[in-house]
């Protein structure tokens, strides 16, 4: 989705990209955790913008990495997207702004909604990229 020039210089380097993906995936959901959710004290619409921005690069890059692996994808994005919440609770351990956000629901549900709109904009560009 992002051009066919993207893709290959994904294939050229794929260590660099993946270990791009990764530090995206945890740091951007470590950062966006508590600006995110709509409902919670701290929600901004810029910051949901620009997580989603940065999980279609991080799907797209995906796409050029790993063609139609739909489990691999899910379960990275999975693991490093519970990484970064993680990282993110123990930061901020014992703040009064993280008590809405400890909701098992939340912290349960975050990482597997991450994880699906990750999956769910590589289906898509790994479709467009199979049409030309």
């Amino acid at each position: 989705m992002l051009g066919e020039n993207f893709y290959e210089q994904v294939q050229k380097k794929p260590l660099f990209f993946l270990i791009y993906s990764i530090i995206a995936i945890v740091f951007f959901t470590g950062i966006t955790f508590t600006f995110v959710i709509p409902g919670l004290q701290g929600f901004k619409w810029y910051f949901l913008l620009i997580a989603l921005l940065i999980y279609f690069v991080v799907a797209n890059i995906f796409v050029g990495l790993f063609k139609e692996r739909l489990s691999l994808v899910f379960i990275l994005s999975l693991i490093f997207s519970a990484l970064g919440m993680g990282w993110s609770v123990w930061l901020e351990w014992g703040e009064f702004s993280l008590v809405e956000h400890m909701n098992p629901f939340v912290l349960i549900g975050y990482p597997c909604i991450i994880a699906f709109i990750i999956l769910l904009m590589f289906h898509v560009s790994s479709k467009f990229k199979t049409k030309k």
